[in-house]
C-alpha cells in the first residue's frame, strides 16, 4: 500500500530532538471495518530512553578506561582502571550516536511530512537550535567550572588570579566548545538540509523516480519471489514498489550499504569516533560520516509500513557485532597508542563502520518486535531522555571528581556516577520540567496524567499505520 506523506496527522508530542509528535497516517479511501490501532512505536520509544542512558553510562566511564579518548580533556582520571568498563564504553562510543541520528533522520522525515518547510523549520529552531544555545550558556559554563575543580583536586592547575585564568595549555587545548552539544547542531543543519532535498524532489521527482527505479515492478517482483526470504506476496508487491536504495534496506544486506561509505570516511579521520572534537562550529568531517545515518533513518521513513521487515534480522545482526567487537578491541587500544595506517587502519575503520550499522539496524530490530506495548516507565524515560541528554554532563564530571579520592575499585565508581547521574536527571525532569514551560519547549506540549488515546478509523478508510513516537 502508498502511503502519502501528505496524509499524516500529529496527535502528540516527542521527546528527543528528532522525534515527532504521534502521528498516524492513512491511505486513500476503500471499504473496510473500523480499525482501532495504537498511534505510537513503543519500541523506539524504549530505544530512544535507552540511547540516553547510555549517552549517561559512556561519559560515565571515561576516567575508568585503559586507552582514553585521544584529544579529550577531562577533569577526573582512575590511577586503577578497569578493563570491563573500558569494553562497556567503548562499545557504547561506537555506535551509540549513529543510533541517535538513524531515529533522528527517521523521525524528523516523519514530522516534515506533515508541516510545511516553513513550520517543519520554525519548529526545529526552537526545539534544537534555541534550546542548544539555552544549553550552552548554562550547561557548559557549569560543565568548565567543574572540569577546573577536578584539576585543582589533581594538582593540574592552580589558579592565577581570577578562576580558570592560567590552565596550562595542554589542558585548555580541547577544554573550549559545545561538548556534547555537537549533536544538536549537526541534527539541525541536517533537517536544513532534509527540507532542500524535499524542494528539490518536489520539482525533480519524475526525473528522480526514474533514476532510481533500475527493473520495473514486473521485474523486481519476480526476483523478489526468488530471493524474498519467505515474505508474503502481499509484502513482496509493497517491496518491488521501492527504489533499489530501499530495497537494500529491508534486505539482510543493509549494514553493508552504511558501512561502506562510514568507512571511506573514517579512514580519512578515524577522530570522528576514536578520538574528540572540541569545537564551537561543526566539524566538516563528522558532518559528512553522521549524515549516512540520518539519511538511513530519512529512507526508513519512506516505508514505513514495512517497518516489521526490519525486525527479522535484529537478533543476528546483534550476535554478529558482539563477535565483531571482540576482535576489533584489540585494534582499538592499539590505534589509541600509536595511530595505525595503511591495511591494519583499513581493517578497522571498516569494523568500525560495520559494527556501528550493524548494532544500530540491530536494536532498531530488536525493539520494534519484542516492545509493541508501551509501559509507563520505558514512555517516562523517552519523554525524558531529550532532557537527561542536555543535563547529564555536569552531574556526571561533579561526582567523578567527588568521589576520586574513595578506596573502591573502579567498577563501582562507573555505577556509582551513572546511578547518580541519571537520578539527577529525571529528578530535574519530574520537578522543573515535564510539566512547566520547558518541558513544552523540549516536548512539543505539555504532559498530563490523561491515559494515551486509542485512535478510531472511520469506517470506509484504510487500517491506520502506527509510525511515530
Amino acid at each position: 500500500m502508498d502511503l502519502s506523506p501528505s496524509l499524516i496527522t500529529e496527535l502528540g508530542s516527542n521527546s528527543m530532538p528528532g522525534a515527532v509528535s504521534e502521528v498516524v497516517r492513512t491511505a486513500a479511501p476503500v471499504k473496510s471495518a473500523v480499525t482501532f490501532l495504537p498511534a505510537r512505536l513503543h519500541g523506539l520509544d524504549t530505544l530512544r530512553g535507552l540511547a540516553a542512558v547510555l549517552v549517561v553510562l559512556l561519559h560515565a566511564g571515561i576516567p575508568y578506561m585503559l586507552c582514553p579518548f585521544p584529544y579529550l580533556v577531562w577533569p577526573a582520571r582512575d590511577a586503577n582502571p578497569c578493563s570491563i568498563v573500558d569494553a562497556i564504553t567503548w562499545c557504547s562510543e561506537c555506535f551509540i550516536m549513529p543510533v541517535f541520528f538513524v531515529l533522528g533522520g527517521f523521525f524528523s522525515a516523519g514530522m516534515l511530512a506533515n508541516r510545511s518547510d516553513r513550520e517543519f523549520i520554525a519548529g526545529r529552531t526552537m526545539r534544537l537550535f534555541v534550546t542548544s544555545f539555552a544549553a550552552g550558556i548554562t550547561v557548559l559554563p557549569a560543565c568548565l567550572c567543574i572540569w577546573a575543580l577536578g584539576w585543582m583536586a589533581d594538582g593540574l592547575y592552580v589558579p592565577d588570579g581570577l578562576f580558570l585564568l592560567g590552565i596550562p595549555p595542554e589542558l585548555e587545548a580541547e577544554l573550549y566548545g559545545v561538548a556534547h552539544i555537537w549533536f544538536l547542531q549537526n541534527l539541525y543543519l541536517y533537517c536544513l538540509g532534509l527540507c532542500f532535498v524535499r524542494w528539490l524532489s518536489f520539482r525533480y521527482s519524475h526525473q528522480i523516480r526514474n533514476g532510481l527505479r533500475m527493473l520495473s515492478l514486473d521485474e523486481a517482483s519476480d526476483r523478489l519471489r526468488r530471493e524474498g526470504d519467505g515474505l508474503p506476496d502481499s509484502q513482496l508487491d509493497e517491496v518491488a514498489r521501492l527504489g533499489w536504495w530501499d530495497r537494500w534496506l529491508v534486505s539482510f544486506w543493509k549494514p553493508v550499504l552504511l558501512a561502506a561509505p562510514c568507512a571511506l570516511i573514517l579512514y580519512w579521520d578515524t577522530r570522528i569516533v576514536l578520538g574528540f572534537y572540541q569545537s564551537f562550529i561543526p566539524v566538516l568531517s563528522k558532518l559528512v560520516y553522521y549524515s549516512v545515518y540520518f539519511t538511513a533513518g530519512v529512507l526508513l521513513d519512506r516505508h514505513r509500513s514495512l517497518l516489521s521487515l526490519h525486525a527479522r534480522f535484529g537478533l543476528r545482526y546483534l550476535i554478529l557485532a558482539g563477535i565483531l567487537f571482540m576482535t576489533m578491541l584489540p585494534l582499538i587500544h592499539e590505534h589509541t597508542i600509536a595511530e595505525l595506517s595503511g591495511a591494519r587502519r583499513a581493517l578497522l575503520v571498516t569494523q568500525l563502520a560495520l559494527f556501528a550499522a550493524l548494532v544500530t539496524f540491530g536494536l532498531i530490530g530488536i525493539f520494534l518486535k519484542f516492545n509493541r506495548r508501551g509501559f509507563a516507565s520505558t514512555c517516562y524515560l523517552a519523554e525524558a531522555s531529550y532532557w537527561v541528554y542536555l543535563v547529564h554532563l555536569p552531574f556526571v564530571t561533579l561526582t567523578q571528581v567527588a568521589i576520586a579520592p574513595l578506596p573502591i575499585p573502579a567498577v563501582a565508581k562507573f555505577a556509582m556516577v551513572g546511578a547518580t547521574a541519571m537520578a539527577i536527571s529525571l529528578l530535574t525532569y519530574h520537578v522543573f520540567v515535564r510539566e512547566t514551560c520547558i518541558g513544552v519547549l523540549l516536548n512539543g506540549c505539555r504532559r498530563t496524567k490523561k491515559t494515551e488515546p486509542v485512535i478510531a478509523a472511520p469506517a470506509q478508510t484504510a487500517p491506520l499505520v502506527a509510525c511515530s513516537v
